[in-house]
């Protein structure tokens, strides 16, 4: 995607145009295809652009209209719709951008545009008569804003990077978010690892006012849909297949390479599986990329796969001879190069600490192959492949019997396994969980998976915020709650939205058909006996696909886990990693906020064996640990 930049004085002076030009040079990599910016007074904009699509290439921003200004990073996925919207002809279609198309949405409908727009995007729009800045970010998908109200102004920018080059900047590690990171904890989203910069998060319009003030706002939430009432079960499988053809066709508008994740799962499977007939249509290839262990996956349990080439190598065959389908082992990529890689990118720690060698090395195979697209399926949970939730009795509290009637219908053959799923464990999950944190230490129950210093927990508070906010540090879901709503929460933005960093970082454009918002909606209004019948989750997506993919993926029981060897690379890399460790020791703020020994302890547990213990200890404990404590020295070594 494009990059987007800009700061906004309250004082009404003229911005500096040197500030926007250092903005410009920290994130230049976001515009190989050119830069321009304007300013207009105590507003100065910035874009950064990189084509993709082929109305890319009349792409001109910053937009201005009427004495307001407007940029925006956007891959529109209702294009078609807004061109009929502002009687745009075929004939002229071709050489509208999605920018121009973001601005007719402003001229039309004003601060009020998020909610007519769907893709990836994100945008900057200064209201020159009402003296007002615009921030607002797609309600969900791969963007990224970031923000800082510094002294007398505030500044945007679709990377952290743009922020930090600003001049008088104070560069300050803000604990909780990194505390909140060593236990995997994402109740403030909006924080970033620097204290005083945040994040814009999904579904999210920010009005910043010529006196300083600024107000967010929420303009779209998955909650309170009315269910869809069809008469037969083949016409929710069409209505989804026809939204998720769209989805994935809106995704393919470049002319150029496009490529793939590709695990041995149902959602990036789905992806490849829509997408490859498509591009085979127009004489085109899908190359495929699925991350397989260099050494023994014994960081796999029994639940998890941890080599998935076969079951990707069967839907790839599956879905058509134009799909390309290559194994990336990484064993050029070392554990601690893909954290450093992240920290170059991102500009601080991230939980999935575990993954970033190999999307190191899938990311830049991507880019090898000259893509201008890579696809992928992250938010396929909370949409194509939803499991359902499965109960009769949650049914009936939220208020809808019908649904109730059929899940309790059409569950499992035996009665009593019908009432037990549906009724008896919903009620009973509650106590399940107490259990489980009774079983818990009463105090720093997060010991057992996190570095994070009992020093530092103990002055942030972190076991008062847990038990504030009701978090449960044991992971254990109550049955009574419909956790889909949970996947659009503004902590599951984190994760999701850097891949728009990635993609920018290596010049292509990284996209999830499965985040699509129109189908997001469709399948809100799914009722749930859809998703869970017979004991079976998924069914949707299973009767769905049961001829378009492998059945052994679409009913396979056990998740994919890439990183499965990631023990014997540790052990294969000790020596590094023990200097690493002993390089920590001398940053004051790493044993600030970490427990340096625990690091060497499983290091040590690695050394005796690589088992799925050892594996999630060093998950959790040490990688991401490690992700923290670089992220500090770096601060150090910076004067920050």
């Amino acid at each position: 995607m494009s990059g987007i930049y800009g700061i906004f004085r309250f004082d009404g002076a003229p911005v500096d145009p040197k500030w926007l030009e250092r903005m410009k040079a920290a994130m230049g990599y976001y515009g190989p295809d050119g830069a321009r910016s304007v300013i207009e007074g105590p507003v100065g904009l910035g874009h950064l652009l990189l084509k993709v699509n082929p109305e890319d290439a009349f792409e001109q921003q910053p937009l201005r209209r009427l004495g307001n200004l407007l940029v925006c990073a956007a891959r529109l996925d209702n294009r078609d719709a807004l061109l009929d919207h502002f009687r745009i002809s075929a004939a002229d279609a071709p050489q509208v951008s999605d920018g121009h198309l973001v601005e007719q949405a402003f001229d039309c409908w004003g601060e009020e545009l998020c909610s007519h727009l769907e893709g990836d995007w994100s945008l900057a729009a200064w209201n020159a008569g009402e003296r007002r800045l615009l921030l607002a970010l797609n309600p969900c998908g791969n963007e990224t804003l970031y923000y800082h109200a510094g002294d007398g102004f505030v500044a945007f920018a679709s990377s952290l990077k743009a922020l930090l080059a600003l001049p008088g900047i104070s560069k300050e590690p803000d604990f909780l978010r990194l505390a909140e990171v060593l236990i995997s904890w994402d109740p403030d989203a909006e924080l970033t690892a620097y204290k005083q910069f945040r994040r814009l998060i999904w579904a999210r319009a920010m009005t910043v006012a010529a006196d300083g003030r600024i107000q967010i706002r929420r303009y779209w939430s998955p909650e309170g849909r009315e269910p869809l009432r069809y008469r037969r079960d083949e016409e929710y499988i069409e209505g989804f297949l026809d939204h998720y053809e769209r989805a994935v066709r809106s995704c393919l508008r470049s002319t150029r390479t496009i490529t793939a994740q590709l695990s041995g799962g149902r959602d990036s499977g789905s992806v490849v599986t829509m997408a490859a007939p498509i591009l085979a249509g127009q004489g085109r290839d899908l190359t495929a990329f699925t991350s397989v262990p260099y050494f023994s996956p014994d960081g796999a349990g029994k639940s998890r796969l941890g080599n998935e080439w076969d079951l990707a190598q069967e839907t790839a065959t599956m879905a058509g001879a134009n799909v390309r389908h290559v194994a990336i082992d990484a064993k050029n990529y070392g554990v601690i190069q893909g954290i450093e890689h992240m920290l170059n990118i991102h500009d601080g720690p991230g939980h999935g600490a575990i993954n970033h060698y190999w999307c190191q090395a899938v990311f830049d195979a991507a880019a090898q192959a000259g893509s201008s697209v890579l696809l992928h399926g992250l938010m396929g949970n909370a949409t194509v492949s939803w499991s359902g939730n499965g109960s009769a009795l949650l049914a009936l509290v939220q208020g809808y019997p019908t649904t109730a009637l059929r899940l309790f219908q059409n569950g499992e053959s035996n009665p009593w396994n019908t009432l037990k799923r549906q009724v008896l464990k919903p009620v009973l999950m509650p106590a399940r969980r107490l259990l489980r944190r009774l079983r818990m230490p009463l105090k720093n129950p997060w010991r057992s998976y996190s570095a994070l210093n009992v020093h530092l927990a103990q002055a942030l508070d972190i076991n008062g915020r847990m038990r504030d906010q009701g978090f449960d540090p044991t992971f254990t879901g109550s049955a009574l709650l419909d956790c889909r709503p949970h996947f659009f929460d503004p902590s599951c933005s984190v994760g999701v939205s850097i891949d728009s960093e990635i993609g920018a970082w290596h010049s292509f454009s990284c996209v999830d058909p499965t985040a699509n918002l129109s189908m997001l909606e469709f399948l809100l209004r799914v009722p749930d006996d859809q998703f869970w019948r017979g004991g079976d989750t998924g069914s949707l997506m299973k009767r769905a696909f049961q001829n378009k993919m492998p059945s052994q993926v679409l009913h396979s029981r056990q998740k994919g886990l890439q990183a499965a060897d990631v023990g014997h690379r540790i052990v294969n890399e000790i020596d590094t990693f023990r200097q690493c460790l002993r390089s920590l020791e001398s940053v004051p703020a790493a044993r600030e906020a970490l427990d340096l020994p625990m690091f060497g302890r499983c290091l040590e547990e690695l050394t005796k064996r690589v088992d799925p213990e050892s594996t999630d200890r060093a998950e959790a404990i040490l990688l991401r640990g490690l992700g923290v404590g670089l992220f500090l020295q770096r601060l150090e070594h910076s004067g920050g």
